[in-house]
């Protein structure tokens, strides 16, 4: 029993200082020694980049405008441009003749489904928006009826984009222009 152990604990010494010598044995070469303070380069802040822009003749290109120039080009319009229009009956009906049919300043623009609903896109005088189904176009939501009084939008042809109304009960349809 003596004599096993013995062997036991020198094939473990034996193993252990292979390791161990295998571990200082890379820690004994001059190639592997850390850089000391003094070998680093001293640390100097980079030079400021010029911001300066090459000439449009060097490179061929034409310089992009400035975020000011941009936005001072641009237009403001409405603040929400999806918000309905805000127009009086009673200054629609003043534009246009009841009793007249649709001239020439009628015009369906396009023809859309909003879920179940089918909507047509006209424009009239100088008012434009969507109509509905129903007396004076006016569809569910609508602050004010596009259509004057006594017209009425009887049917919408989603597939050939045509509108029929009814002005004064005398039928008409009208397509996409």
């Amino acid at each position: 029993m003596t004599a096993s152990r013995i062997s036991a604990s020198v094939s473990w010494a034996s193993l252990l200082s292979v390791v161990v010598l295998g571990g200082l044995s890379g820690c004994g070469q001059e190639d592997n020694k850390a850089p000391s303070a003094e070998a680093l380069p001293s640390h100097q802040p980079p030079a400021e980049i010029s911001l300066s822009r090459p000439s449009s003749l060097a490179t061929g290109l034409i310089p992009l405008p400035t975020r000011e120039q941009v936005l001072s080009s641009v237009p403001e319009g409405r603040a929400d441009p999806f918000a309905p229009t805000m127009v009086s009956s009673t200054a629609m009906t003043s534009q246009v003749d009841p009793n007249a049919a649709a001239g020439p300043d009628f015009k369906v623009r396009g023809v859309v489904a909003v879920g179940a609903e089918l909507r047509a896109l006209v424009s009239l005088s100088e008012v434009s928006g969507t109509v509905c189904v129903g007396p004076r176009g006016r569809c569910p939501g609508d602050a004010a009826a596009l259509l004057p009084i006594g017209w009425t939008v009887n049917s919408i042809d989603l597939d050939r984009g045509c509108l029929s109304l009814s002005i004064s009960r005398e039928s008409q349809r009208l397509c996409i222009a």
